[in-house]
């Protein structure tokens, strides 16, 4: 029981760490002390508190270290150790089941995207036109639309669209997983494999999503074929790239324009900029002047979205030259060899 306790205590820490504090990054570095700034660190104050009770009786020295760490220094009132904390209670009226499956169905939409962008190696910081999703649950769609910033976000489209179903995003393609319907129906067989040819293959995608199988009638008697009697494999429409589940389908567009070129380049620099900033041991906060020169098709996207590169970067004056300053690199973006070397402005 304590591997299956430790594995999904893993799980939830990579859900902590790569979606609640990802997600909320720009609440705990905003310059303003503002309740919702107050709001992120308290919850997450909680969650640290309450995970390390939970993980205390099998990981007792780390859980001392960070409990004396993170709570003895603030709250005096708590017991000197967690040894002699109350191990925490299940608390089901604060279990919102509505809004678990809510943030879940956002989070699947995000990992479906990202699948139909590897799938046409389309580099997340290739900013797209449109992600368009279906959803077999029609009453979570309100609550996507609704939140539709986090999905633009993660997979940098520039907006979200609800189709009317999954046909016009996926297409399938089915065939009779011959070997296995032959062992279970043997002369049968040709017969079967002349209806499934002859079925659509939306429908059989949909009652195997609705009922785990598909009803064929063959000789005034039903055959019954679950999933592992068919190959199925998806085909995305033409224009997109697209995965579902069963429950949930992407489609996202694979068109570029000029626009959304010179932005994926931006932000690619602005990818080299930021490994740089931390290479250098520079501050989240500190501000920096870049000196480099920028041409060609890099130098006209740096230039058609320099205010969006200076705030991502920090970055307060582009210099057009490069100097050896704090600290330089030299990287390749779009075939451009391009040298940068950058400073912190200090505080005067």
């Amino acid at each position: 029981r304590v591997d299956k306790f430790i594995q999904k205590f893993e799980r939830f820490l990579d859900d902590l760490s790569n979606w609640y504090i990802r997600r909320n990054r720009r609440r705990f570095w905003k310059s303003e002390n503002d309740s919702d700034k107050e709001a992120a660190y308290h919850t997450l104050y909680q969650v640290l508190l309450t995970s390390v009770k939970i993980i205390a009786p099998i990981l007792p020295f780390m859980s001392e270290k960070i409990y004396q760490n993170l709570v003895c220094n603030i709250d005096k009132s708590l017991p000197e150790s967690i040894h002699l904390c109350d191990y925490p209670l299940i608390d089901n009226k604060e279990i919102d089941q509505k809004i678990i499956e809510q943030v879940d169905t956002i989070r699947k939409i995000v990992e479906l995207g990202r699948s139909a962008r590897n799938k046409a190696e389309l580099k997340i910081r290739q900013p797209l036109k449109e992600l368009c999703f279906h959803l077999s649950d029609n009453n979570i769609d309100t609550f996507v639309n609704e939140n539709q910033n986090i999905i633009l976000e993660e997979l940098n489209v520039k907006k979200i669209k609800s189709v009317n179903s999954t046909e016009e995003l996926i297409g399938y393609e089915i065939k009779p997983n011959l070997s296995l319907i032959g062992q279970t129906y043997g002369k049968e067989l040709p017969k079967i494999k002349d209806e499934i040819i002859k079925m659509d293959s939306d429908k059989i995608v949909l009652d195997l999503n609705q009922n785990g199988e598909v009803k064929i009638l063959l000789s005034s008697k039903n055959i019954i074929l679950k999933k592992d009697a068919f190959l199925i494999n998806k085909i995305s429409r033409k224009g997109f790239t697209s995965e579902s589940d069963g429950k949930i389908t992407v489609g996202i567009t694979t068109k570029l324009s000029q626009n959304l070129i010179q932005e994926g380049i931006a932000r690619d620099v602005i990818r080299h900029v930021q490994i740089m900033r931390k290479n250098a041991n520079f501050a989240v906060e500190d501000r920096i002047n870049i000196y480099a020169t920028f041409e060609g098709q890099v130098g006209d996207a740096i230039k058609a979205y320099e205010d969006y590169f200076k705030n991502e970067t920090l970055t307060v004056n582009i210099i057009d030259e490069f100097r050896s300053v704090e600290y330089d690199d030299s990287f390749e973006v779009k075939g451009a060899h391009i040298k940068i070397g950058i400073n912190r402005i200090k505080d005067k």
